[in-house]
């Protein structure tokens, strides 16, 4: 069983901002957090929410209507067939990973998760009665996982694969070879599949492959989030979607610890999958014009690891400065005033890597990174 709450470390990520929070002029490349304004037309249909007296419970499992136009973004993005009894809105993406663990998971199980993999992952598996088991992602493969390390870990006790891509941290972005490898090792075995699909629309290159797409039997619980596509991450909805049996457990959950996702924001949400797509265009082209900065400074300054594909993030590889990413990421920001999150943070396996958030200016990217090349060759000299 996974260490309790009481002795799960905090978010590494969240140690860091807590402390570049204090500092005004810090150049913040630590935060997984558009830095746009959410698009005007969402933010006035919210308001109009608001106004027509949209503040009272909805359904458990969401308004039917935002459910309906899931259907149809399911479908024409995610080639995801659903109807609307099988998708349970969530207080973000993460209420629909935290109510997919609990509705799945029982004592002895074991979940394996990506190393590295966003915190929360260990965070929310603490409170669970099943233990983490991690797999490794390593920078030689572009952060993609081996399929035969992944059967190697597989056990009796085996009962979940988490997998995330668009990946936080390192930006990969699975080709549907992999995918198709990895739905067939669950079928294998007969696994749940949980896929964190929260960037699944901020692709640089190639495409975003959804295993629901793949595997229709109702093995795969697919999550997903306003947040990021659409810089809605304060109205914190998200969605999961599994099938009818599950869905029906998924809803119990969340009628126990959120009544419902809050209902305003619920119609900011339709009005994301109703509305322009140039405002969301515009942020990806954005991202995508960062990436290639930030992987030819890395290259430049002898700290590259792989060119992430999709999510906004890079990993840099920190191991000239002699020190661990934690260390490293504090010491930082204590002398050159440049916010990073340590590797650490994320697992084992990124103990001399940190990740850097391309929602930031291309500006700030550019003298962060000058400075973090500053700040190991006087570690090195």
């Amino acid at each position: 069983m996974a260490a309790g709450p009481r002795e799960t470390a905090h978010s590494g990520i969240r140690e860091v901002v807590n402390v570049a929070i204090t500092m005004p002029e810090a150049i913040r490349l630590e935060v997984g957090q558009p830095d746009f304004d959410t698009p005007e037309h969402i933010t006035e249909a919210t308001v109009r929410a608001v106004r027509d007296g949209m503040t009272k419970y909805t359904e458990t499992a969401g308004l039917k209507s935002l459910r309906e136009l899931l259907v149809q973004k399911l479908a024409s993005v995610n080639q995801i067939a659903a109807d609307p009894s099988q998708i349970n809105v969530t207080v973000g993406g993460v209420g629909g990973l935290a109510a997919a663990f609990l509705a799945l998971l029982e004592p002895g199980d074991e979940v394996l998760v990506p190393d590295p993999a966003w915190p929360n992952y260990r965070l929310e598996l603490s409170y669970s009665p099943a233990a983490m088991v991690n797999y490794p992602l390593r920078a030689e493969r572009d952060f993609v996982p081996d399929v035969e390390e992944l059967r190697n870990r597989i056990t009796p006790q085996t009962k979940v694969l988490l997998i995330n891509s668009p990946c936080n941290p390192t930006g990969a972005v699975f080709p549907r070879s992999a995918v198709e490898e990895i739905v067939a090792l669950c079928q294998e075995h007969d696994l749940y599949l949980i896929s964190d699909e929260c960037y699944d629309e901020i692709v640089f290159e190639g495409e975003h492959v959804s295993p629901a797409s793949l595997w229709r039997d109702g093995h795969v619980i697919s999550v997903f989030t306003f947040s990021k596509t659409y810089a809605m991450t304060g109205y914190r909805v998200g969605y999961v979607v599994t099938n009818h049996e599950l869905a029906d457990v998924i809803n119990k959950i969340l009628e126990a610890n959120m009544s419902c996702a809050t209902s305003f924001a619920q119609k900011g949400a339709e009005a994301a999958l109703q509305g322009p797509r140039e405002p969301v265009l515009k942020m990806l082209a954005a991202y995508r014009r960062r990436r290639d900065v930030v992987d030819e400074l890395l290259r430049e300054y002898d700290m590259w690891t792989s060119t992430p594909r999709g999510a906004f993030y890079a990993m840099a590889d920190v191991s000239g400065s002699g020190m661990d990413s934690r260390t490293f990421a504090f010491q930082l920001l204590d002398e050159k005033g440049v916010a990073v999150a340590p590797g650490t943070a994320f697992g084992t396996a990124a103990w001399d890597l940190v990740r850097i958030s391309l929602a930031s200016s291309e500006e700030d990217l550019r003298e962060g990174i000058r400075r973090m090349k500053s700040f190991i060759g006087e570690r090195s000299a």
